[in-house]
């Protein structure tokens, strides 16, 4: 039998509501509906302002993942959801007893935006939060938690459809990994006196996964506030499990821009995570470098070269480096500009070309492996600003060969004749790239028809792509189809772990289905068994970024920028 009166046990795991509300404008898609936003409650501050600069006031870290207190003992894994209710204080009192004593109706069940059934959560995530949407009208929610071999279900009311996890259940929970949890959902509606007048709708399930694993390093990524404006293009930033965003990079830090230059744009990690290399514009998107490290932000870094770097502001495109060739003397960056693979190094004079033997399109968009051997890259017709344009367009690979390139080939999965790849990116451990792909030869440029694959390297052999799952919105929405999303530009975390014979790959990426036109981003799971066999995952909303602003670009990396800590 349940027990809805006893609470005063485990207020402390009242419930946190959380409140949320290439270049330097995107084209605007149509506005679709999406997860709500949520109008306050508990304890959920942050959301909707996403914290603030580098002091801005955000939601606080969670224990032990990461913040002030990370590396500290973790508490052990919770063995049972308490079971008295969790009663959030927007809900009345009786809120257990109007679900359990009032007939149930068929149908009416609400939406579970997210998250998405089958989701895999890396175990340093952010505390869940269920989204949820009312079939039509209901105002009074039941979420269920469920997990094998737990004594108790946990059972939370609230009348507010984005409601979080506390931080101190979820530290526990989170180590409860590879189980399946059941989350339920019931919808009712009551008038202003708090009589039923909706019966409680049949119920709505989703479940998720932890995995053994955390997601690590931290995401930059491009921020405009104005998505659809002109306001200027900045980079902001956060670790995986804070609970906020902090400025990175503003136009006006950057030491050697001109003064028409005021939109930081298509950035890259230099692979020792101290600075980023980057496009500014919004005239010309000739490339630059800067140091991101606090006491040094936007000046060159020390090893930057005066002539290897006024070469590097002549040329366009999306940079790209290498862990292998990053060393004093060797500090190598690869530029497209308009259809060359340019080789620059920054701390040096030294400069040429990489040879693309066999291939005599333009080529743009290069991803360099870390172990330095191999280049993938775009082979197009069309170029704008360093980037591509239209399609159609395919990936190729061609060995680096110490600066002098090599053959020009296909890469089977990546090079489909009726299909425009682009946006390539090596996994840490050069095994797959990831890559945007849109059917024909349409528009790279956000356009909503993209969508995210992933392709198995083997030094350039490939394979079959595989379409992430995560490229779908939740099978209850709709009205959200893929492609139709806007579903671009894949950066992977920057290391792989393998745990009980697999090994787990994180990928973000941004997508327009969040309820407006902006742009916001996502992170999914990629799995590969012992077999080899890659198995995706669906979408987690990174719900700490501010979701007023049009975010796009990730970048995900071991970014040297301070975690973000509040009292």
């Amino acid at each position: 039998m349940r027990n809805t009166g006893r609470i005063a046990k485990w207020q402390s795991l009242a419930l946190a509501i959380a409140a949320l509300g290439i270049g330097c404008k995107f084209a605007s898609p149509g506005a679709s509906n999406g997860p709500g936003t949520g109008t306050g409650g508990v304890t959920g501050r942050g959301g909707t302002s996403g914290g603030g600069g580098a002091g801005g006031r955000v939601m606080p870290n969670i224990g032990g993942f990461p913040g002030k207190d990370a590396g500290a003992a973790l508490p052990p894994p919770l063995d049972d959801f308490p079971a008295d209710p969790i009663i959030d204080p927007s809900a009345p009192a009786n809120a257990p007893a109007l679900f359990d004593g009032t007939a149930p109706r068929a149908g009416g069940a609400p939406c579970i935006v997210s998250p998405i059934t089958g989701t895999l959560m890396p175990r340093n995530w952010l505390r869940p939060r269920f989204e949820l949407a009312a079939a039509s009208g209901e105002n009074l929610f039941e979420l269920d938690l469920t997990v094998a071999g737990f004594a108790h279900p946990l059972r939370i009311f609230t009348r507010n459809p984005s409601t979080a996890l506390t931080a101190d259940l979820w530290n526990r929970l989170r180590l409860v990994v590879d189980k399946t949890i059941t989350v339920t959902a019931r919808a009712l509606q009551t008038d202003a006196a708090g009589a039923v007048q909706v019966a409680p709708s049949s119920p709505a399930e989703a479940t998720f996964v932890i995995a053994p694993v955390d997601a690590p390093g931290k995401i930059v990524y491009w921020a405009l506030a104005d998505d659809m404006g002109t306001k200027v293009g900045s980079l902001k930033g956060f670790g995986i499990g804070e609970e906020g965003v902090r400025d990175v990079l503003v136009p006006s830090q950057v030491a050697s821009r001109s003064s028409g230059e005021t939109c930081v744009g298509c950035h890259t990690a230099t692979p020792d995570g101290n600075g980023v290399g980057f496009s500014m514009g919004p005239t010309n998107y000739f490339g630059n470098l800067a140091d991101i490290r606090q006491g040094s932000t936007g000046v060159l870094p020390p090893y930057a070269n005066p002539t290897g770097m006024s070469l590097v502001r002549t040329l366009r495109g999306i940079p790209a480096y290498s862990k292998g060739h990053w060393t004093d003397g060797d500090r190598v960056v690869l530029m497209s500009d308009t259809g060359t693979l340019h080789w620059v190094q920054v701390d040096g004079t030294a400069n040429g070309t990489l040879a693309r033997t066999g291939d005599a399109s333009k080529a743009t968009e290069p991803a360099w492996s870390h172990d330095g051997n191999q280049v993938v890259y775009v082979s197009a017709t069309s170029i704008t600003d360093g980037r591509l344009g239209n399609g159609p367009a395919d990936l190729y690979s061609i060995p680096y060969a110490n600066r002098a390139g090599g053959n020009a080939t296909p890469l089977p999965g990546g090079s489909d004749p009726g299909a425009t790849e682009f946006y390539p990116s090596f996994s840490p451990d050069d095994a797959l790239v990831a890559f945007t792909r849109l059917a024909g030869s349409g528009s790279s440029y956000s356009n909503p028809a993209s969508e995210v694959f992933v392709v198995p390297f083997g030094g350039g052999t490939g394979g079959t792509a595989v379409r992430l799952a995560a490229n779908d919105a939740a099978a209850c929405q709709t009205n959200l189809a893929s492609p139709g999303l806007t579903n671009d530009w894949p950066k992977w975390s920057p290391q792989a772990v393998t745990a009980n014979g697999k090994t787990y790959y994180w990928l973000t990426f941004s997508s327009k289905r969040n309820g407006t036109a902006n742009a916001q981003l996502y992170v999914a799971g990629v799995v590969v068994d012992g077999a080899g066999k890659v198995t995706s995952y669906p979408a987690l909303y990174l719900w700490n970024q501010p979701a007023a602003d049009g975010n796009h670009t990730p970048s995900w990396d071991d970014f040297s920028i301070p975690p973000i800590i509040v009292d």
